[in-house]
């Protein structure tokens, strides 16, 4: 009399093809014990996708209406490592983390928060330069966005201005309000889709 591996039950004599015996060990083993959180409850990948999907649908909303926008990205907060930083996430739904060269090709051209009010961005360091940190850096990889500076266009109404007032000044990624939905009238190089 065979039983079948890890769970005790009787085979009533016949013997179990190798493959079965097999499946059943893989499966026992690929039992994840009640005390670890499963993969789906992580949370990354479904911010990643909702702020995808709203992206998606804030284009499509101006494609219909006001054909204004072609492209976009949202800013958020990401947790790399156990350090907070300035991710981004395209219409694509491709998430990075907001690097210092993809900043500036979003600030070479005009972005509008919310698709509302047209801002500008810059990169700002926070963090005091010290030799020894310099030699740290990677040269394969580039120069991660500490702060981002979010400043209004000056042809801005104040209405739109004072919508958007959370979202001025030197933000970092722990002082970041929430999203920064960035429309643009095309794609920035540098950028993926």
């Amino acid at each position: 009399m065979c039983r079948l591996p890890g769970t005790g039950a009787s085979t009533g004599g016949a013997g179990w093809p190798t493959f079965c015996i097999v499946m059943a060990v893989r499966q026992a083993a690929r039992a994840v014990p009640a005390h670890f959180p499963s993969v789906g409850t992580m949370p990354s990948p479904l911010v990643v996708d909702a702020l995808r999907e709203q992206l998606v649908r804030v284009l499509d909303w101006y494609r219909e209406h006001r054909p204004a926008f072609a492209w976009g990205v949202v800013l958020h907060r990401r947790n790399e490592r156990g350090k907070l930083r300035f991710g981004a996430v395209t219409p694509a739904g491709e998430s990075l983390l907001l690097t210092q060269p993809l900043l500036a090709s979003l600030a070479g051209g005009p972005c509008w928060l919310d698709g509302a009010v047209r801002v500008r961005l810059a990169c700002r360091q926070v963090t005091q330069c010290h030799p020894w940190l310099d030699a740290l850096h990677r040269p394969d990889r580039p120069p991660l966005v500490e702060a981002l500076a979010v400043c209004f266009d000056p042809d801005a109404s104040a209405a739109e201005c004072e919508a958007f007032q959370a979202m001025a000044g030197t933000l970092t990624p722990a002082t970041l309000p929430s999203e920064l939905f960035l429309l643009l009238k095309k794609r920035s190089i540098g950028w993926p889709l």
